[in-house]
């Protein structure tokens, strides 16, 4: 299992949102686990989103798919988003 940073700029919230909901599919084909997604308080058109793959190959695949590229752009992505590849190194519990 591999984690995902993704960091990235959107236009609107609002525009992006559905889009990245709809893509739901998408990310599942490619071995989504599931993710999830937050904007910064004082900043909302910038997000994060953390996602959990099955795989880290499959979750590069997704991220330099044309499918991927297609919907950053009717998303409203600002640029490119910067994806960062995780392993976790320790998980405490509460």
């Amino acid at each position: 299992m591999t984690y995902i940073l993704v960091r990235l700029t959107v236009e609107e919230l609002a525009k992006w949102k559905p889009v990245f909901e709809e893509a739901a599919s998408l990310r599942k084909s490619f071995g989504s686990m599931g993710v999830r997604a937050f904007s910064k308080a004082d900043s909302p058109n910038e997000v994060v989103i953390l996602g959990e793959y099955e795989d880290v190959e499959k979750a590069r695949q997704l991220f330099q798919s044309q499918e991927f590229r297609e919907a950053t752009q009717r998303a409203g992505v600002k640029g490119s988003p910067e994806v960062t590849f995780l392993d976790e190194v320790v998980n405490l519990p509460e």
